[in-house]
């Protein structure tokens, strides 16, 4: 499922959710027209969630593709057997520019090199049975960083204790010649036009609303049943 039509979606409904309301009126000459104001009710906007620190924002999600087209179906209840697949995205806070990095062919395995890349690893840690991290990978047709992970009945049941690692490539200074004037002669100069910024990460706990750290409270955690 392609961001843009995830964001089309959500503007679907906020607009949907304006209503316009007018009111008319007459009366003759002996008639008296007594106007009640209607009765309206006012919910407060739910809050934003954002999840991330001062160099990067992140979104985590998981689905389950229902097609052979690969449409994707936002789920996180899931049951032995089947495929988690995991999606990631986010935002250089730095820059504003969307997270985006290096892909490879799953074809011909050859590296596909991306415009603007700027993280150098995105990675899964602590998913039950597995021996060690699993690295996602960025999908060129929808900008999401994806994995999928494959359960089977041996795999430990439960809320899913997940960690995903997002790290920014550091960037390089940039220079620019200056004119000086030295001992009474011009000369140039060259000096930092924009500082570098070393390599930051972030980590999303699948478990981090309890500490502040990323992640939505039960029943949206990630949760794998035992098999039937």
């Amino acid at each position: 499922m392609r961001k843009l039509a995830t964001q089309l979606a959500v503007g679907a409904m906020v607009l949907s959710s304006v209503a316009m309301f007018g009111a008319t009126s007459s009366a003759s000459a002996d008639t008296t027209t007594t106007t009640v104001a209607p009765t309206t009710t006012t919910t407060a906007p739910s809050p934003v969630f954002v999840s991330g620190n001062k160099w990067l924002t992140v979104n985590v999600d998981t689905v389950v593709s229902h097609d052979a087209q690969g449409s994707c179906l936002l789920q996180n209840v899931f049951t032995q057997g089947e495929t988690v697949v995991f999606r990631m995205w986010g935002i250089d806070n730095s820059t504003g520019k969307p997270l985006v990095a290096d892909s490879v062919n799953a074809t011909t395995g050859a590296t596909v090199y991306m415009k603007g890349a700027n993280v150098t690893s995105a990675i899964i840690k602590d998913l039950p049975g597995m021996p060690g991290p699993v690295r996602m990978s960025y999908n060129t047709h929808d900008g999401y960083f994806t994995y999928g992970w494959v359960t089977s009945t041996s795999t430990p049941t439960g809320v899913v204790p997940y960690k995903v690692i997002v790290t920014l490539a550091p960037v390089a200074a940039t220079y620019k010649t200056i004119k000086v004037k030295v001992n009474g002669k011009w000369t140039t100069k060259k000096v930092v036009k924009t500082p570098a910024i070393a390599s930051h990460s972030y980590a999303y706990f699948e478990n981090g609303a309890a500490i502040g750290n990323g992640s939505l409270a039960a029943p949206s955690q990630v949760v794998l049943n035992a098999a039937a």
